[in-house]
């Protein structure tokens, strides 16, 4: 019994290679082999003169109806010629899902149905080589290919094909020799006899076969046979030769392909016009200053056509921009968020923004919706959609949420739509002005991270619902970009309302946080509208709406710590004239401050404390700590993926060290000795003889910021705790040392 042999033929569409694919397939059977022929085309049309002309069922379009607990080889495999067994891929349609992707698809479910169990001489793939992206190349793969062959004619795009494909191969191979050489396929075009020579002598490759331009294959075509079949061919010979040149185990050869200027001079001849040229002088600059990237200055960095920290300074990804996306659009409590994508995104987008929900729900008994059941379905793609394209699926399931009359549906996209290219922007017709379809492109992590998705999320809800003909209407605010995955969240919200309340200021929209369409439809009814947070987010969103419609924001976020509040409640009064409400709201707050000041100074004064943190505004728990005669030893401020922009009133008073190395925290506990390190972390790293107390990365808002954080501190030395825990490897030692 033969050894199988698998051997792979690639060629630019258009070029013949499934008619010479199948004669050759015809001809092997001829010579008694046992041959199976795959066609990994989208036409699938690789194997019909191998069948009397007859296309069979392809993979694809049987996986597309078939349950996979009834997938059978039986179905998909098809006798032929001599009986060669003749499988088709298939592919979707022109301008929709993913070919490549299909032929993965083909290959894992012929190897889950065991064809290799039928006993073959020869494996031959038919395969197309105009572009040899990860799909295509499955069959160059050492698992499948012992051999490849390339078919090319003398134009240039076949042979442009043609040196790309032995790119792939080389990919692959790293000096293995697996090219059988060049099947020259003549067009009967000016010059390309001595074209391919040159190609040839070029990759080093031989050419195992010519093929002249003849009447003969089409005459074979109309018959409904191989070219073999016919009586007095002299092509046929051709094939027959070529058969026996495989079956005898032909010399193999390493990949050698051209550069694209190699290719244009010694095949082509043709002359490279090398002249200057602007765009690509500046294109050469930029991927170099993509190397420095890095190094620009943090401090003068700002937000730029509307991209996130990360992507802007070439960081890791933190997050998913899809999730975020997704975090952002849940929040609207009367529409409904389809997830394009695999069950898989949507169920751990889901799980990931319910956790926070249960949280809050469980420990401080605070019952959000959005984070408790958020409005979230999936368009449930699965390997079908991927290969055919998902759009038919993703518009039934718009009709399907239509008939619950949601306020508007947004469409965000993950990483398979993204990558099959699906074009969600068509769902936009779908809707109307009651019911809106508005899609958001994140493409799961391609365009960014978390706070991209979240940064497209805003634009394209605010530009879908936004109503630019309302009016506006007296004391009305609207509450910029709060934090909806942040435990104190509502806490903080109602912290706001009441100061504002106090001032007769009343609460229009909350952009985007628990609200409802229609909130954010008459957005421009507030006069004035306040960020949460004056972080990298928070100024994006603050340039965007400024932008595009030419929103007045206060100039200042929701106020921490005392000073802060207090300055705030001021500029309130001034832009709403309501200076005689402002001072009464101050003294009470001021007197309560005052008192508790004096209860739990006696236990932090003269204490030394270190910081370090992922905030980058820290003067609320920099002023309380000076306001209680505490020593501050060092100020250690983290890169951090939110914000990129530090500042303090307080710079003169203590040591500041920005893009602090964590590594280094051990060490500097110990030269400085501090009495408590507070941080966003605990370590188990840390000096036993510091206490230790964490930051809010979002922290409360309003007069008693930093006070409620300094009460803790006050607890923890009124009653001298350690932290024995950090003594625990002490104990086991002495027990295991019985």
């Amino acid at each position: 019994m033969n050894l199988l042999k698998q051997i792979a033929v690639y060629g630019k569409g258009g070029i013949g290679k499934s008619t010479i694919s199948s004669n050759l397939s015809a001809a092997l059977a001829m010579k008694n082999q046992k041959v199976l022929q795959i066609g990994c085309d989208p036409k699938h049309d690789s194997t019909r003169l191998l069948l009397g002309g007859e296309k069979i069922t392809t993979v694809l379009d049987y996986i597309k109806v078939t349950a996979p607990d009834e997938w059978s080889l039986e179905d998909v495999l098809f006798k032929g010629y001599k009986g060669v067994d003749c499988v088709e891929a298939g592919g979707p349609k022109p301008g929709v899902g993913c070919a490549g992707r299909g032929i993965l698809t083909t290959f894992d479910l012929l190897e889950k149905l065991d064809i290799k169990k039928i006993e073959h001489d020869l494996i031959i793939y038919d395969v197309l080589g105009d572009v040899v992206c990860g799909g295509f190349a499955v069959p160059i793969r050492h698992e499948y290919a012992d051999v490849v062959y390339i078919i090319t004619s003398g134009e240039f795009m076949a042979i442009y094909a043609a040196n790309n494909i032995l790119k792939g191969i080389k990919n692959y191979d790293e000096g293995l020799k697996r090219v059988g050489g060049i099947i020259f396929n003549q067009r009967g075009i000016e010059g390309e006899n001595e074209r391919i020579k040159k190609f040839a002598e070029s990759v080093k490759l031989p050419i195992c076969e010519i093929f002249p331009r003849s009447d003969e294959f089409t005459k074979a075509e109309k018959m409904g046979i191989p070219l073999v079949e016919m009586e007095h061919s002299s092509i046929a010979t051709k094939f027959l030769k070529l058969a026996e040149r495989i079956v005898n185990h032909e010399e193999l050869n390493e990949a050698f392909p051209l550069t694209d200027e190699e290719l244009e001079k010694q095949v082509l001849g043709n002359k490279m016009n090398v002249y200057k040229n602007k765009h690509i002088e500046s294109f050469t600059k930029k991927e170099k200053q993509v190397e420095n990237q890095k190094e620009k200055d943090e401090e003068n960095l700002k937000p730029n056509q509307f991209f996130s920290k990360n992507v802007l300074m070439r960081e890791p990804l933190h997050g998913c921009a899809f999730a975020g996306a997704v975090n952002i659009a849940v929040q609207i409590q009367d529409a409904i968020t389809i997830a394009h994508g695999p069950r898989s995104c949507a169920h751990i987008t889901y799980q990931a923004i319910t956790s926070t929900g249960r949280r809050s729900l469980f420990e401080r008994g605070t019952l959000m919706n959005s984070q408790i059941i958020p409005p979230l379905v999936s368009s449930e793609m699965n390997e079908g959609v991927m290969v055919f394209g998902g759009m038919e699926e993703l518009k039934n399931k718009i009709n399907h949420l239509k008939k619950y009359d949601p306020s508007a549906i947004f469409v965000i996209t993950t990483c398979p739509s993204g990558i099959i290219g699906d074009d969600v922007e068509t769902t936009r017709a779908m809707g109307n002005t009651k019911q809106p379809i508005i899609p958001i492109k994140t493409d799961g992590n391609i365009t960014g991270d978390f706070l991209q998705g979240m940064i497209n999320a805003y634009i394209e809800i605010a530009r879908g619902l936004i109503k630019k003909d309302i009016k506006e209407k007296e004391d009305m605010v609207n509450i910029i970009a709060e934090k909806s995955i942040a435990k104190n969240t509502e806490t903080n919200f109602e912290t706001m309302k009441k100061l504002l309340v106090a001032m007769d200021i009343g609460i229009n929209c909350r952009f985007i946080c628990r609200t409802k369409v229609q909130d954010i439809q008459n957005f421009l009814k507030a006069k004035v509208n306040i960020l949460a947070y004056e972080d990298y987010m928070g100024r994006m969103m603050k340039n965007f709406l400024q932008e595009e419609y030419d929103a007045q924001f206060l100039e200042s976020p929701f106020p921490v710590g005392f000073s802060e509040t207090k300055n705030w409640l001021y500029k309130i009064a001034d832009t709403f004239d309501k200076k005689e409400k402002v001072h009464p709201v101050i003294e009470e707050y001021e007197n309560l401050y005052e008192e508790e000041i004096e209860k739990i100074k006696p236990y932090l004064k003269g204490k030394k404390l270190m910081i370090v943190t992922y905030n980058h505004h820290i003067d609320w728990i920099l002023e309380t700590a000076l306001k209680l005669e505490m020593h501050i030893v060092k100020l250690c401020i983290l890169n951090f993926s939110q914000e990129n922009l530090f500042k303090t009133k307080f710079e003169d008073q203590f040591k500041i060290e920005l893009n602090y190395d964590q590594n280094k925290r051990s060490e500097d506990i110990k030269a400085l000795s501090p009495d408590i390190v507070i941080s966003n972390y605990t370590s188990n790293a840390l000096d036993g003889a510091a206490m230790t107390d964490t930051i809010p990365l979002c922290p409360d808002v309003g007069f008693f910021s930093g006070l409620n954080l300094a009460r803790r501190w006050a607890g923890l030395f009124k009653m001298n705790l350690r932290e024995g825990w950090k003594e625990d490897e002490g104990l086991f030692s002495k027990y295991y040392a019985r």
